[in-house]
């Protein structure tokens, strides 16, 4: 599935310089083995390689493709749903606990 539709230019589609990945290319071991490379994998890895686990990244596209390609990451003073039904589903109380 080609997640770039052309309908919204993300700023990580903008960037030009996204690193470059290599294939493996023979047997290898790691403490933790991540399975995609969008910020939630990249993230993931970072963090545990940062505590001292060695850590391999595995995915089918380039790094930062995919969903991450496509989002703003939530970077907005805005949520995703109305208020209204977030009162529905929590109270009251969570409702503005989410403002």
């Amino acid at each position: 599935m080609d997640s770039n539709s052309g309908q919204t230019i993300s700023i990580w589609m903008a960037t030009p310089d996204v690193p470059g990945k290599s294939s493996l290319t023979e047997n290898t071991h790691s403490d933790v083995c991540i399975v995609g490379a969008g910020i939630a994998g990249m993230t993931t890895a970072y963090l545990l390689a940062r505590e001292g686990r060695s850590v391999i990244v595995v995915d089918d596209g380039r790094i930062g493709g995919g969903m991450t390609e496509c989002t703003t990451a939530h970077l907005s003073n805005a949520i995703d749903d109305r208020y209204f039904e977030i009162e529905r589903i929590h109270g009251e109380k969570g409702a503005r606990l989410d403002a």
